[in-house]
């Protein structure tokens, strides 16, 4: 990805070729400025080369009285360029917004951000695709915008402020993870939202929705055999679009559906291939090597690459050597793509394809199922005796209740079951806003049909953030990450499809299981959902040297001394790690909460840390 930077009237000097060299990490291939003091306003760009055309691009585009920077990559581009060749994205954004003004980004299809002036205007517009593949972070005071691709690189401006958004912390320090839309963690810092525009005209800044997901319309006046050549077509038009690319391109390779249905995909367009694998040796039961193989047998062309993660614990990213992320969000996924990228990077890939977004693409609702006659799933919720209560009141009763009804709920609730770790200090429990969480964790909750779920999911700023924290490690490897099931195109076909066709009594998945029956090996199409990281996880906590290092890290950090208790943190993390080495059983959960708690408070930890270090202590001249 390409970094990006925009200044507006600012009432204090700028530091700008420091902010600028800070997004050096996101693009590489060219870096520009624009300045035009009459106006008080800055354009920057560290560019990536990400298609044939883009190498065309200057870092900063001046075409028909606009001046452009950006960073994505449009697709459908056919409806654009009226039988033209060799045209890049950014003279079709700029042809775009001229034929529609400010509504141009719902005719625009792709992954893209960007910050266009228009002079003869007066007008600054910044604007989003609606699946949420690019965002940028903004300040506005009233006086001054700031734009740019990190969040961080915005705290080098003398007029931002370092302090805290202690809703944004809250959630993180409590394990919520309902974060809500556009907050970073620092107050003064927002984010905008997926399909969203910045106008700013006449010194005045306005926010506007402009595009977003085509609502649910379910549809079945064809036969299921004509909805799996549609998602064929759709999936093989995603693929194209995104193999215009100016680097080597490779793919990761699982033994689920998700990952080998765009490898398909992917060979529909190329004769041979490469994929990357996470494989491991000592914990045998979740090792996929066995449906890799199936599949590698059945499709020769693909060269495979191993990635031996035997000790990728959880926790153990050399976070020294790497750049800091906006957001303090880790998982166990973070150290195996590491390696997966060290890998790749190593062999001169530039463009990792992924099956992200295959859960999105078949998520069901219990209003689905209802109304496709599912009663046996209705019946089993109400015979449960550990369901009936919950399924009653949370699915069916509260989400037609007044919101102040819902938060009330959700409040008894997190009490009930003690949702924040037992290391927080009472005192910073009786400080936070939990009426403020309960309403966000209300409205994750209750009365989401799959639209409104999809946008929740990519406008929650844990979800954003977590994003961010992955685009970032890959930019550092000089590598962009791309799934074809995340396509816009893709993404609102799914939200057409009939429930009766992602429904099945035995099998997740239904509809991509139908729709590669003839592509598919069955050790791989009829192979239930696994879930692959967690020994990873429980192991990094229970015997990594790097847990005790972060604790050890989080007892000197002020900000934490007053929201944690640091001797029962110790102890949790103690007793965890006597009981891994007493208790652990292979292939079974172990204190899973507990370790997610874990994981989230020393992963914020380590995050203050480098942040002291990196950019708060910092000095820019």
């Amino acid at each position: 990805m390409s970094g990006i930077l925009g200044i507006w009237n600012s009432q204090q000097p700028s530091p700008w070729e420091a902010m600028l060299s800070d997004l050096t990490v996101l693009g590489r291939d060219g870096q520009g400025s624009w300045h035009d003091p009459s106006i008080g306003l800055s354009l920057g760009r560290s560019q990536l080369f990400n298609t044939p055309e883009s190498c065309l691009e200057a870092p900063v585009v001046e075409q028909d009285g606009c001046v452009l920077v950006w960073d994505g990559r449009l697709d459908d581009r056919e409806t654009l360029l009226a039988g033209r060749t060799q045209v890049p994205d950014a003279q079709l954004i700029i042809e775009s917004y001229r034929r529609w003004g400010v509504d141009s980004l719902r005719h625009l299809v792709g992954e893209f951000v960007f910050i266009l002036w228009d002079a003869s205007q007066d007008l600054l517009f910044v604007g989003c695709d609606p699946v949420g593949n690019r965002t940028i972070a903004y300040v506005w005071d009233g006086n001054t915008l700031l734009l740019c691709s990190r969040v961080l690189t915005l705290l080098l401006h003398p007029q931002v402020s370092h302090e805290f958004d202690e809703g944004y912390m809250a959630h993180t320090i409590c394990d919520a993870w309902a974060h809500p839309a556009e907050i970073t963690p620092f107050q003064a810092i927002k984010r905008l939202r997926p399909g969203y525009g910045l106008i700013l005209q006449s010194g005045r800044l306005q926010q506007r929705q402009l595009a977003k997901l085509a609502p649910t319309s379910y549809d079945l006046r064809d036969s299921p055999e004509t909805y799996f050549e549609k998602f064929w077509y759709l999936l093989n038009q995603s693929v194209r679009d995104r193999l215009r690319n100016y680097r080597p391109v490779c793919t990761t390779l699982s033994g689920g559906l998700d990952s080998t249905t765009v490898t398909v995909a992917l060979l529909n367009h190329l004769s041979n291939l490469e994929a990357f694998s996470v494989t491991t040796e000592r914990y045998a039961a979740i090792d996929e090597s066995e449906p890799i193989q199936a599949f590698l047998d059945r499709y020769s062309q693909v060269k495979w690459h191993s990635i031996n993660c035997d000790d990728a614990w959880v926790l153990s990213e050399p976070w020294e050597q790497l750049p800091l992320p906006d957001d303090p969000f880790t998982s166990c996924v973070v150290p195996m793509h590491l390696r997966m990228m060290q890998e790749a990077q190593k062999l001169g890939f530039g463009l990792i394809f992924d099956g992200e977004w295959g859960d999105e693409f078949c998520y069901i609702f219990w209003r689905d199922r209802i109304q496709v006659g599912d009663w046996q799933f209705l019946w089993q919720q109400l015979r449960s005796p550990g369901n009936r209560r919950s399924f009653v009141l949370q699915d069916l009763i509260l989400p037609n209740c007044p919101k102040p009804w819902q938060t009330q709920w959700m409040m008894s609730r997190l009490k009930l079951r003690n949702l924040a770790p037992q290391w927080i200090q009472s005192t910073y429990l009786a400080q936070i806003q939990q009426t403020q969480v309960a309403e966000q964790l209300a409205m994750k909750s209750f009365g989401l049909d799959r639209v409104k779920a999809l946008n929740q999911e990519i406008e929650d700023a844990s979800f954003v953030g977590t994003m961010q924290v992955h685009r970032l490690l890959r930019s550092a490897h000089q590598l962009e990450y791309t799934s074809p099931l995340r396509d816009q195109r893709v993404v609102e076909f799914a939200n057409r499809l009939h429930p009766s066709l992602q429904l099945d009594s035995n099998y997740q998945k239904v509809f991509l299981r139908h729709a590669n029956r003839t592509t598919l090996p069955d050790a791989v199409r009829l192979r239930p959902k696994i879930n692959y990281f967690d020994p990873l996880k429980y192991a990094g906590l229970g015997r990594g040297s790097q847990a005790l290092e972060l604790l050890e890290q989080a007892k000197q950090n002020s900000y934490l001394q007053e929201a944690i208790d640091f001797k029962q943190l110790e102890n949790s993390l103690l007793s965890y790690r006597q009981s891994y080495e007493q208790d652990y059983r292979p292939d079974e959960p172990f204190h899973d909460g507990i370790a997610n708690q874990l994981i989230s408070t020393l992963g914020l930890a380590n995050w203050l840390t480098q942040l002291d270090k990196k950019y708060l202590a910092r000095k820019v001249i």
